[in-house]
């Protein structure tokens, strides 16, 4: 079915069908309804390609990840970048795996498919050197911040999310606080460590270092859990601390493990709190896990957002100067873990 087709039926001109079609708000409304029931009858679907090759105008936006598809949290990047487009854009998908000549492959491919601007997403909070390889439309960069301040980005407040975690264990009256981090060179690790020390200094507790241990070990990716051993080694102490905090939720089921191995219970012996605030973890575990939430859904709606609205500036002639970083808090999920002390 053509727009032709749908003109002659309906009596009117095919420009008049074809800004109905595209939702021109300037079509009257009684054309409107005089038109809407010949296109809904005959089922006609515009042609985006199409369209799209006759103006160069694309409705495609590209987003391209390193191995975050691979993550159960990653469909929440993904649903926030979705609920940003809408439905009168689409979205194409593709993972480089981490392998460079595969990220080189799809830098082409995007530029094959016209794409009005990319998102790169990371697995995790990072600095990221973008080879884009000759693309020159906008490119943002989600849960991750350009190497070289070249691009956009939109990263999660880890330092934030590190300071609420102690802030909200020494509110409720725990001062032999123990931390089962992630791997020591992630920025996450890193900024989180940061933020909770910053927290137990403006409360004027001095936070014990011999309570601070790593829940894992070895390269990015191929990282290995140790967080049992070490949190039945601290849960173990004659001082044992009343309440642990976590580099992740992963790590907190070990402890929670750990602790039912010692005959304690979560939270009368020991309070627990998770960092990401991962449903499948969270809200799975007995009792349920309080832990600070990683805005995975905001990081992707933010991030398609920034990219249409730079692709209007440059449709304008209007490039907008200076590099923008965007911190998102990441906020408290309280739940059952985690108990006052009297």
């Amino acid at each position: 079915m053509t727009l032709r087709e749908i003109a002659e039926q309906a009596g009117v001109s095919v420009k008049t069908v074809s800004r109905v079609v595209n939702g021109d708000p300037a079509v009257a409304a009684k054309m409107r309804e005089r038109v809407l029931p010949f296109i809904e009858a005959l089922d006609y679907v515009p042609n985006s390609a199409a369209r799209q090759m006759r103006g160069g105008a694309s409705t495609i936006l590209g987003l391209m990840t390193d191995a975050v598809a691979t993550t159960p949290y990653s469909v929440d990047i993904i649903r926030g970048a979705q609920s940003a487009l809408g439905i009168s854009r689409q979205l194409m998908i593709a993972s480089s795996d981490g392998d460079p000549q595969r990220e080189a492959d799809l830098w082409r491919m995007f530029q094959a498919h016209r794409v009005s601007g990319v998102v790169y997403a990371a697995m995790y909070h990072r600095a990221h050197l973008v080879t884009q390889n000759g693309f020159a439309n906008p490119i943002i960069l989600a849960n991750c911040h350009a190497a070289d301040g070249a691009q956009p980005s939109i990263i999660p407040d880890d330092e934030g999310g590190g300071y609420t975690q102690a802030r909200y264990l020494l509110e409720q009256g725990h001062r032999r606080i123990a931390c089962v981090t992630l791997i020591p060179g992630l920025e996450a690790t890193m900024l989180r460590a940061r933020g909770m020390r910053r927290a137990f200094q403006e409360a004027g507790v001095a936070f014990d270092d011999a309570r601070e241990r790593r829940g894992m070990v070895g390269p990015v990716g191929r990282e290995v859990m140790v967080a049992y051993q070490v949190a039945r080694e601290l849960l173990s102490a004659a001082d044992r601390p009343t309440a642990v905090i976590c580099g992740n939720d992963q790590v907190a089921t070990q402890v929670y493990a750990a602790a039912a191995s010692l005959g304690l219970t979560i939270p009368q012996d020991v309070s627990v709190i998770g960092f990401d605030d991962l449903k499948l973890i969270s809200q799975t575990l007995c009792p349920a896990l309080t832990t600070v939430a990683l805005p995975y859904f905001e990081i992707g709606r933010r991030a398609v957002e920034m990219s249409l609205a730079k692709e209007k500036q440059l449709d304008g002639g209007v490039e907008e100067g200076g590099t923008q970083l965007l911190r998102l808090h990441c906020p408290l999920i309280e739940r059952e873990s985690c108990r006052p002390l009297a």
